[in-house]
Order: C-alpha cells, then structure tokens, then sequence
C-alpha cells in the first residue's frame, strides 16, 4: 500500500512524503523450533566439510566462540560410518587470536573407498568435531554433521563428479517456495526420485533472494537430494534476467 502525504513548507515549498507498507510473503513459523542452550565458556557453534577428490583431502572449517585470546586449543575429530569410528584426526594446536572472521580451518589427507555419487546416495558418513584444551580437556562437541565425500567440477565445456564426466539435466525445484507443505523431506523426496524417474540428475532452487520469509528453509530439501543422489544448488542471483539478455 502506497500512501502519499503533502506537507507544507514555509517559502511555498511543499514536500511529499511516500509511506510504503512492508510486506512478508509467508509470516509465521514454518517448521520445528527448538530452544538450544549453550554452556558457557568455549562453544563449537558451527562446522562446515569440503572434500576433495583430486586433492584427496578433506577441510574441516569451524566456527568457535568464547576462546582466550592467548589459550591454546586444538580440534579432535571422529568420522563415523553405521555406528562405527573409520578415522580419527586431530588439528594442529592454535590460539584463539588465530581464528579468522570467528573461525578455524584444518585440512587432514584421507579418502574413503567409496564416494557419494548420483548412484550411491547411500555412501554417507557422520562427522563429529570437539574443541579440546591444551591438557585434552574436552571444552564442546559440535553437533554431528552428515557429509559425502565427493567433488564437482568443471574442465573447460565439461561436467565431471568425483573424476568421471557427467551430462546434466537441470530443472529448477520450487518446492521451498511454493509452501512449508512441499518443503517437508518426505514431499522434497518425493519431488526429486519422480524427476530422476525420467533422467533429470540436477535440481537448482530457482530462488532469487533470501530476504526473511521470502521461502521456506532448503534444509529438509537439501537433505532429500542427498538420499536421493540428485545434484542440487541452491541459488541467490543479483540479477536473475542478465542470462536472457541479447
């Protein structure tokens, strides 16, 4: 709604003032709310994986908070597959005046035997980071983290997964966006096993913003793609139409 107000000025000046009515495209809560305590002290607040296949290596990239400036820590970490540890590593020590932007990255060399793949959706593992003191005192552990172990990239024209070349067959899925219904992991999943009944093997989000409530949380659909091999991106465009410029 668009509300235009004169207001008079003194020298015959009139100034008008344009008052714009916000507006939300889904308000509310649109999935589960969980109230999180955290401990005081030393705290892993949030752990990313990339893993690499041509490096043969993976980075572990940790966001961490409530460090002293000058105490030294190091991170401890478990990779676990069906209840059982495979690899086990650990940081190099460092202090809290090391981190960069809040955050602390380690890269150890390992490659698992088998490789997530649009085939092999069900070659996952569980990651578990703790933050340990100089003594190997345990401060936090981090929530556990499921990963893939795969890598994509692109060579000049061409597509390649975990070395092989691969053909894409896009569609956008707008699942997030069309409600808190569709966005579900059981509706997600279903969306993404009947478009790979008939080929497509890469999803995109086909969102423009993130802006707050402009859709849904990619969490349960990001996670459906993972159990279903599809290839999916999420997008955040700064100018959606420059593509289908001539």
């Amino acid at each position: 709604m668009r509300k235009i107000v004169l207001v008079p000025k003194a020298e015959d000046r009139v100034v008008i003032v344009v008052k714009l009515k916000g507006k939300v495209e889904r308000r509310g809560l649109c999935g589960d709310v969980f109230l999180v305590g955290t401990p005081r002290g030393p705290t892993v607040a949030d752990i990313s994986v990339d893993t690499s296949v041509r490096k043969r290596e993976l980075t572990i990239n940790a966001a961490v908070a409530g460090l002293e400036p000058n105490g030294h820590y190091s991170f401890r970490t478990r990779i676990i597959k069906g209840g059982s540890t495979v690899k086990e590593f650990a940081s190099l020590p460092f202090q809290g005046s090391d981190l960069k932007d809040g955050r602390f990255a380690f890269t150890e060399k390992w490659m698992p035997d088998k490789l997530w793949d649009i085939n092999t959706p069900q070659n996952t593992f569980d990651l578990q980071v703790s933050l340990v003191d100089a003594d190997v005192h345990v401060l936090d552990t981090g929530w556990t983290q499921r990963f893939g172990y795969r890598e994509f990239w692109i060579d000049g024209r061409d597509f390649y997964l975990n070395g092989t070349r691969i053909f894409l067959s896009a569609v956008p899925l707008d699942n997030a966006q069309v409600g808190a219904a569709l966005a579900t992991y059981d509706a997600a999943r279903e969306s993404l096993e009947r478009l790979k009944s008939f080929g497509i093997n890469y999803v995109y989000t086909h969102n423009y913003g993130c802006e707050p409530g402009s859709h849904p949380s990619f969490t349960e659909v990001l996670r459906a793609a993972d159990d279903a091999g599809m290839l999916d991106q999420p997008e955040e465009w700064d100018d959606p139409y420059r593509f289908f410029r001539w």
